[in-house]
C-alpha cells in the first residue's frame, strides 16, 4: 500500500511539474536589470542572466528595468511561455542593444523533456507572486563654487630680441563644494516605460498549410507575392515556414523581395539561414544578409 501511494505521489508531482515552464532572460551586452512579470519584481538584486522557474501561465506582461537608470526600461505585453502547440519548456529571450535602443527578443525554445540545469552564471529564482519594495535609484551631483577675487602678476622676459609674456594668476578666493543626493523610485503605477513593439508568435501549422495552399493557387507571381505578404504580416512565421513560401516563387528577384519583407515578421530570426536554401545564387544570399545587417536588430 505504501509503494502504491508513493507511486501515485510521484505521478502527481511529475504531472504538476510538467505544467510549468522556465523563463530565461539574458542581457547580450552585460547590462544588469530587474525583471517584472505581471507587474511583480522577480529578482532582489539586478542580474545579467536570470532564470525563473515554476512558470505556470501561458504568457506574462513583462517589464525590464535596468540598473543603469540612463537606459530606458522595456515593456513587452503577452510574453509567451508556451509554444504554438501549447507545449511547455524553457523559453529564452535576450535583451539586445540595437540602433533603436534596447529590445527584448525571442532567442530559443527547449522542450520540457530536454531542459538542463542552468549554468552557474545564471541567477535562478522561483516565480515570485509577492510584490517587492520599489527599486530606488540614488544619484549624486557635486557642484564647486569659488567666491572672492584673485591677484594677477604679469612678467615680461626678453629672449634674443623676442618678448615673451608670462601671466600668473594667484587665486585668493574660497572654493565651496556642495553634494546633492537625489533618490528616485521605480515600481509604482505611474512609471513611464518604453513600449516594445507587439510580439509575434509562430503561426499554427494547420493555418499555415491552408495559407500555403492558397498562395500556390495563384497563377501570377505578383498575386502570389501580394497574398504571401498579407499572410506574413498578419501571422508571424518561423524561418522554415518563410523558406517554404520563398520556394513558391519562380524568379530570384521575387524570392529576395519576399525574404526581405518577411524577416521583420519572423518568429525565430536566429534561424533565418534556412531561407538561404531557397535561392539559386550566392549573390542573392549576400544581398539578403547585407539587408538584415542594415536593419540593426
Amino acid at each position: 500500500m505504501y509503494k502504491v501511494s508513493l507511486l501515485i505521489m510521484c505521478l502527481v508531482s511529475t504531472l504538476t511539474f510538467s505544467q510549468e515552464s522556465r523563463l530565461t532572460i539574458f542581457s547580450e551586452d552585460g547590462e544588469p536589470f530587474y525583471l517584472f512579470l505581471n507587474s511583480i519584481r522577480q529578482n532582489e538584486a539586478p542580474a545579467v542572466n536570470i532564470a525563473v522557474d515554476y512558470i505556470t501561465n501561458a504568457y506574462y506582461d513583462t517589464k525590464i528595468v535596468f540598473a543603469n537608470e540612463a537606459i530606458n526600461p522595456i515593456e513587452k505585453k503577452y510574453l509567451k511561455t508556451v509554444d504554438v502547440d501549447g507545449n511547455r519548456g524553457e523559453f529564452v529571450y535576450k535583451i539586445k542593444n540595437s540602433k533603436k535602443g534596447h529590445k527584448l527578443k525571442f532567442f530559443s525554445f527547449t522542450p520540457f523533456q530536454a531542459i538542463s540545469p542552468p549554468p552557474n552564471n545564471v541567477s535562478v529564482v522561483q516565480y515570485n507572486a509577492v510584490p517587492l519594495p520599489p527599486i530606488q535609484f540614488t544619484t549624486q551631483t557635486t557642484t564647486t563654487t569659488t567666491s572672492g577675487g584673485g591677484d594677477q602678476l604679469h612678467v615680461g622676459v626678453n629672449a634674443h630680441g623676442t618678448n615673451v609674456g608670462v601671466g600668473i594668476h594667484v587665486n585668493s578666493g574660497v572654493s565651496t563644494t556642495t553634494t546633492q543626493t537625489t533618490t528616485t523610485t521605480f515600481g509604482g503605477t505611474t512609471d513611464v516605460v518604453v513600449l516594445e513593439e507587439a510580439d509575434c508568435y509562430a503561426m499554427y501549422e494547420t493555418d499555415f498549410n491552408q495559407a500555403l495552399t492558397a498562395i500556390k493557387s495563384k497563377t501570377f507571381s505578383d498575386s502570389k507575392l501580394t497574398l504571401a505578404k498579407q499572410v506574413t504580416k498578419g501571422n508571424c512565421l518561423t524561418a522554415a515556414q518563410i523558406a517554404q513560401i520563398t520556394n513558391l516563387f519562380d524568379f530570384e528577384s521575387t524570392k529576395l523581395e519576399y525574404a526581405k519583407f518577411a524577416y521583420s515578421f519572423c518568429y525565430n530570426p536566429e534561424n533565418y539561414w534556412k531561407v538561404n536554401n531557397a535561392f539559386e545564387f550566392e549573390s542573392t544570399i549576400d544581398e539578403l544578409n547585407e539587408y538584415i545587417e542594415s536593419l540593426g536588430y
